[in-house]
């Protein structure tokens, strides 16, 4: 009796070990289970939000073009029977650069002359054998109009041959010429390509901003890594009506009569000088989180990343105007943002 009472107690506490050892298993694989939360706290740098001031003058790189170019081509059809330039001849405004075959048309501009040569005898006769009784009124009137007739086909075949020959219709230099000496051309066909040099454009695009600050007119300086000086120009156009990525077409012009000319095709920076300067809420550009829709910085407040959208004004290469969403004094984040989000335990590294 008293052996079996020990081997109930043995097995007892067995029952009890294990019960001890499944529990704490158990709670092992709840925590397991349960998700990690990290309070480690992200060392960032931080700057203080102060005013500033700002040069309103900005910089928009364009590339330069021709303010005059021109693709010279036939408005009939014909042999091409004389060129008179080659690529880099310079031409004058009215000049015959090529002719075409006119042959046909002379002959029937010599028919024309003939059939009206005939019609103004016939006229006269008619106008003598009135007067005798010989002709009528009717048939006096049926030869004016065929003089008339005749002149008018006669002005349509001049006009024909006055187009034969190909000018010039502005002073300049010849490139990329497309036809060759005895080629038939039809109309539409271009012969060659025509640019003057002498004044250049750059067409640059600018922000809202930036167009309500510049006026047609205006005298802005021209620079690029191919001049020794900067050109003076002026604005000629600024676009009232914003295209899709909302900015405003402007064109500037500025003569290039100068010994060393510029050549078109060349990327240049256009310095808009303007004379005030304006004082703001000011950051790094370093603080700025990139976004497609709106402007963001993460705030430092309490030793937390608060994420806050902002309004921007002016923008330098290292700061940007602030006009809504900081205050003065406030701490903005300006390193480690790529770790952050709304509500961050953050240390601030001085």
């Amino acid at each position: 009796m008293k052996k079996k009472m020990i081997s109930i107690g043995i097995s007892l506490a067995i029952v009890a070990v294990i019960g001890v050892v499944l529990a704490n298993n158990k709670a092992k694989i709840d925590n397991a289970a349960k998700p990690a939360t990290d309070h480690s706290v992200i060392p960032v740098k931080a700057h203080e939000v102060k005013i500033d001031s700002f040069n309103t003058s900005f910089v928009i790189n364009g590339t330069t073009a021709p303010v005059k170019e021109v693709k010279i081509a036939s408005e009939v059809q014909g042999k091409l029977v004389r060129l008179f330039i080659k690529n880099g001849d310079m031409v004058k405004a009215g000049q015959v650069v090529a002719v075409l075959d006119a042959s046909v048309y002379n002959v029937q501009l010599a028919s024309i002359d003939a059939s009206i040569a005939k019609a103004q005898l016939d006229l006269a006769r008619y106008s003598n054998l009135i007067e005798l009784g010989g002709a009528t009124p009717m048939q006096k009137e049926g030869a004016e109009l065929q003089i008339k007739s005749l002149q008018a086909e006669k002005k349509q075949v001049l006009d024909q041959i006055s187009h034969m020959q190909i000018r010039a219709p502005f002073s300049g230099k010849v490139e990329n010429i497309n036809v060759e000496l005895g080629s038939f051309v039809t109309y539409g066909t271009v012969l060659t390509q025509l640019i003057d040099n002498s004044s250049l454009k750059i067409n640059i695009y600018l922000s809202e901003q930036e167009a309500f600050k510049a006026k047609k007119g205006q005298t802005v300086t021209i620079t690029s890594v191919v001049m020794d000086q900067p050109k003076t120009g002026k604005i000629t156009m600024v676009s009232d009506k914003a295209d899709a990525s909302g900015k405003f077409l402007t064109e500037i012009s500025f003569s290039n009569t100068d010994k060393a000319q510029l050549k078109a095709g060349i990327l240049a920076d256009v310095h808009f000088p303007m004379e005030s300067v304006k004082t703001g809420l000011s950051i790094p550009v370093s603080a700025l989180i990139a976004n497609a829709k709106e402007t963001k910085v993460f705030v430092a407040v309490n030793n937390v990343a608060e994420e806050r959208i902002i309004k921007t004004g002016i923008a330098t290469s290292n700061k940007v105007e602030v006009v809504d969403g900081l205050q003065e004094g406030e701490q903005v984040i300006i390193s480690g943002q790529l770790s952050l989000e709304n509500g961050s335990a953050i240390s601030i590294n001085k």
